[in-house]
């Protein structure tokens, strides 16, 4: 891939990432006005619930733009065409199995941890909840199709018009129906999306019918066995969320299942931010894995580099903001919001300091362990989560969560390093250790200080904006001299100049 389209690639991806941010931002301050923070936890739940559909499609989507590229490089436009048949005609009918399978055991997983009176709300859009999600992954295994041709750019185009499209369908559809009205706004834009993105697949791949209808045995088999591990990492991780929200519900109750959601939301668009510029590297480095491999280990230390001088300012501020995001998001400062917010940084910091080495072992196949971190992150997060959930509550919950995120992704970190020899010194890049301490210790310090500020009258709230303000700035003038910023924008300059 060319250096230019791998630029545009990036930074429309962190467009529409932010992009959708705001656009979630405003949906839930809606939600929260319209519905009730207790009717936000029953959508967030039932979506939980539905989500583990996603277990039957992961590892298709991601084998897809590995074999589309593939295809595409040898120019065989037939194979292409039933290639990307095959995987739609297989993604629908095993997630159609799968939902049919799936709606009697989410209403009693939503009888068990539901009180009575909402049941019959929850029971309303449960099943436009599976139908959404059903056409939400069509959809993604076709925007997979267009990746595979380095099209990003037009999938972060689709994802951010369906981003928008939902918000004016909820703003249209909530006031008079509710949560079912939220629900019929997602089933209409899975439909808008899945209609347009075959259009779009259709335009680059001519030989695609106007419906799918060949499917090819050996093809399928090609792509399930790239795919075996990758379904078992995303099964893990698809199952994560819905068993955390519901011992959060069990032992928390409704309303911090939603203050959780909504910090969950909070700290995943910043990991977003981040990683989804990375992941465009997936279908470059399985293109270098064929051409010239020893290039990977210096796009994989170039782009930790990159990532560890952002991420470890990002999810500090993270933290440090949420007493103001609580403020504006929910009305008022919400010390749940905080925890969870601060907790989850933590987690998703290794997460996104791991996703290097992730993104270079799906673009080289080798994925034995990464898939042994994501099934200890999962075990941890279920076993942990119960018992932290029993002793402490919800915030014991969420507390686990986080740990279980971190340990896991840190096995993915550590041997990667160990698999392909590479020294842990670069773990800690030298130039960006006072960006890092300046962040941790800053703050550990602040956010205690900022919290009491909103609850205790004895601490003044002037001053501890204004000792925010001076941590902001000094880390902005750190991030401003590292020597990667400096590297950052000459190579941002000379991609956009050609």
């Amino acid at each position: 891939m060319k250096g230019r389209q791998i630029f545009l690639n990036a930074a429309t991806t962190v467009a529409q990432t932010l992009g959708n941010a705001c656009v979630l931002f405003f949906l839930y301050r809606f939600l929260i006005r319209s519905v009730g923070l207790e009717r936000l936890g029953i959508w967030s739940l039932v979506l939980a619930t539905t989500s583990v559909i996603t277990l039957a499609n992961q590892g298709f989507s991601t084998s897809i733009v590995k074999f589309v590229a593939k295809y595409a490089a040898r120019e065989n436009a037939e194979d292409l065409a039933t290639l990307v048949q095959t995987a739609v005609i297989s993604v629908a009918l095993g997630i159609g199995a799968a939902s049919a399978g799936l709606y009697p055991v989410a209403r009693e997983i939503l009888y068990a941890v539901l009180p009575n009176a909402r049941l019959a709300e929850a029971y309303a859009i449960l099943p436009l909840a599976i139908v959404s999600l059903w056409l939400n992954i069509l959809e993604g295994v076709l925007q997979a199709g267009l990746a595979g041709h380095q099209l990003i750019t037009v999938c972060n185009y689709l994802e951010f018009a369906g981003g928008v499209s939902y918000l004016a369908l909820a703003l249209a559809l909530v006031p008079a129906h509710g949560l079912l009205g939220l629900a019929y706004a997602q089933t209409i834009q899975g439909v808008a999306l899945l209609l347009v993105t075959w259009h779009l697949l259709r335009r680059r791949v001519p030989r695609l019918p106007l419906m799918p209808q060949r499917w090819s045995r050996a093809m399928f088999r090609e792509l399930g066995g790239y795919g075996f591990h990758f379904q078992l990492i995303t099964s893990t991780q698809a199952l994560r969320e819905p068993v955390t929200k519901a011992l959060i519900t069990r032992f928390g109750g409704l309303a911090m299942t939603g203050f959780y959601d909504l910090a969950a939301r909070w700290v995943f668009t910043f990991r977003e931010t981040i990683v989804q510029g990375n992941q465009v590297l997936v279908p470059t480095i399985s293109h270098l894995q064929e051409k010239d491999p020893k290039l990977i280990s210096v796009v994989y230390r170039e782009s930790y580099r990159l990532i560890f001088f952002l991420a470890v300012p990002v999810f500090a501020s993270a933290a440090l903001l949420s007493p103001l995001v609580a403020r504006i998001w929910i009305g008022h400062y919400e010390p749940a919001f905080v925890e969870f917010a601060a907790m989850l940084a933590a987690g998703w910091l290794v997460n996104v300091l791991a996703n290097p080495a992730y993104v270079a072992d799906l673009g080289t196949g080798a994925l034995k362990w990464v898939s042994i971190g994501c099934l200890v992150a999962a075990a941890l997060n279920a076993a942990l989560g119960f018992g932290a959930g029993a002793r402490f509550g919800g915030v014991g919950v969420v507390a686990a969560t986080a740990f279980s995120q971190a340990t896991g992704y840190g096995i993915v970190l550590a041997t990667y390093h160990l698999q392909n020899r590479v020294s842990f010194r670069q773990l800690l890049p030298r130039e960006s250790r006072p960006v890092v301490v300046a962040s941790l210790a800053g703050a550990a310090a602040l956010l205690p200080l900022f919290c009491a500020a909103y609850t205790n009258p004895r601490f003044s709230a002037g001053a501890a904006k204004g000792a925010l303000a001076i941590l902001m700035t000094t880390i902005l003038v750190l991030m401003w001299r590292h020597p990667m910023r400096k590297q950052l924008f000459r190579w941002l300059y000379n991609q956009a100049s050609t």
